[in-house]
């Protein structure tokens, strides 16, 4: 064979190739998609404007005004996140989202303090700093998160982790 025949026909194994790797790849190209995607929104943000619809997929209400906030998600494919909010919230809006939330209160003293032995990595210094009596908790079996509300400033401190 000459070398413009060899050219064509390593051209053509390399084609032939790249066709097949496509149609055999073809069903895991979606999960290299949102492994990307997860890479690109993966991070740490701390008071940033963006927390709220990072956190809850919708723009921050009127009635709420953002305190403090600290959202974190994985770059993971799946959406791993944790997120902490301390807030001031019109009363209706408070009880529309409790009640939106299946949540009841509960005993502040038998709820996740999110101090000391109990407190998560990654709690901020901010988040329901007083002694566990100064709040009303809020909660409901099987979710993790928890809505502390401070009795004497009506501060709510929001909570949830998913991993």
């Amino acid at each position: 064979m000459n070398k413009r025949a060899n050219t064509l026909l390593a051209i053509g194994i390399f084609l032939v190739a790249l066709l097949l790797a496509m149609v055999l790849l073809r069903p895991h190209l979606s999960f290299f998609a949102v492994q990307g995607e997860s890479i690109q929104h993966a991070g740490t943000w701390e008071d940033d404007p963006q927390n709220w619809y990072r956190a809850f997929k919708e723009q921050q209400p009127a009635q709420v005004k953002v305190i403090h906030s600290k959202y974190w998600r994985s770059n993971h494919f799946t959406e791993e996140y944790s997120y902490f909010f301390e807030i001031e919230a019109a009363p209706d809006w408070r009880d529309a989202f409790l009640k939106n939330r299946g949540l009841t209160q509960v005993p502040s003293t038998t709820a996740r303090s999110f101090r000391e032995s109990e407190r998560f990595d990654g709690t901020p210094v901010w988040f329901a700093p007083e002694p566990v009596s100064i709040y009303d908790v809020w909660d409901r079996a099987g979710y993790f998160g928890t809505v502390w509300i401070n009795k004497a400033n009506g501060h709510i401190f929001l909570y949830d982790m998913r991993l």
